[in-house]
């Protein structure tokens, strides 16, 4: 593609992702600067047509981005755009809390993904199941509720709410609690898997409590913002109620987001797109998915924006990168801090 069709294809998307409506030569001529023809133009478009880029709408003799044209805009014409000053602030303030918990951290990641792009935010927590346990501290919340305040190797912490089949008093949950940290300390290395093996072979608790709750073999997800999309242009009642379907059903939501890590071409650090049509999923048609792949202790994890199709990727892909770039290093300075300070806060339970 030569560099007239470049500006041109860039034009007609631009126009597009800010108005929603086709365009023709005319209106590329006098507001985009094309410095050429009208006629030059059309002639051009013919040529982004013939290779499937654009495509002409019924309504007008305009044209629009075809999803070719979009991935090939995204892959080799974007420039990211860096989030202002302001939007920089809200982050830095967030991650400036002191947080400990990788529940709180992600929880607050995508809290801000969702608030800044105004569309919703995703974080996929790295399935931990082989991740070292340093030590578990037993809560007794009521005789039907325990917390489980769970510190890995990495010294970052994990909650666990525990809803127990059968009633215990405060000072059976303390028997436990020595148990279980006896069990840990003769252990080589006791990882969430064993821990999640030692709860569920316990008659009090089940098998249920942990799926979803950081201990299963996937994933955690957090998912703010879903709100943003379900009516998101369209009137088609049926593409409405697959979006509420899938936005409330985390672990479909989950299945999505993980079969990205199985693919080695997406590396860490690197921000990418795919639109919802190549996945093939009722619901997310009309939809694109802007993501970055994080390590965590050989796991890998997902931040990023689900949007509109017709989004502002520019911004929405610096907004992705400069986010993942703090979660990065907000989770390496916890895991190479001091853990003294998180058996400081454990002792005042």
């Amino acid at each position: 593609m030569n560099d007239r069709e470049q500006l041109i294809l860039k034009a007609i998307i631009k126009h597009y992702l800010e108005f929603g409506e086709s365009v023709g030569s005319r209106t590329l001529e006098k507001k985009y600067n094309i410095g050429v023809s009208s006629a030059t133009i059309r002639n051009t478009m013919a040529d982004l047509e013939d290779k499937g880029l654009i495509v002409k709408t019924h309504t007008s003799s305009g044209r629009i981005p075809t999803s070719e044209g979009y991935k090939l805009y995204v892959d080799e014409l974007l420039k990211i755009r860096d989030i202002s000053q302001e939007e920089k602030a809200k982050v830095m303030q967030a991650y400036n809390k002191r947080m400990n918990q990788i529940d709180v951290i992600f929880e607050e990641t995508s809290r801000l993904l969702s608030k800044i792009s105004q569309y919703a935010g995703v974080v996929l927590e790295p399935a931990f199941t082989q991740e070292g346990v340093r030590k578990v501290k037993l809560v007794h919340i009521n005789d039907t509720t325990v917390l489980a305040v769970v510190i890995m190797n990495s010294s970052l912490t994990k909650n666990l709410n525990i809803f127990l089949e059968n009633p215990v008093t405060e000072n059976e949950v303390e028997k436990i609690n020595d148990f279980l940290n006896e069990k840990i300390t003769n252990s080589q290395y006791f990882t969430l898997s064993d821990l999640k093996d030692f709860f569920t072979n316990t008659n009090l608790f089940s098998q249920s409590d942990f799926q979803g709750n950081g201990i299963s073999d996937e994933g955690k997800l957090f998912f703010e913002g879903g709100t943003n999309l379900i009516e998101n242009n369209t009137s088609d009642i049926m593409n409405i109620i697959n979006r509420v379907k899938l936005f409330n059903n985390p672990n479909d939501l989950r299945n999505v987001f993980s079969q990205f890590l199985q693919m080695e071409e997406f590396q860490d650090g690197e921000v990418n797109v795919i639109f919802g049509e190549d996945l093939k999923i009722a619901g997310l048609e009309d939809f694109s998915f802007v993501f970055s792949v994080y390590t965590l202790n050989n796991a890998k994890g997902i931040i990023g924006v689900i949007g509109p199709k017709r989004m502002e990727y520019s911004k929405t892909v610096g907004l992705v990168e400069y986010v993942a770039e703090e979660v990065n290093q907000l989770l390496n300075q916890k895991i190479n801090k001091k853990e003294s300070g998180v058996f400081k806060c454990l002792r005042k339970i």
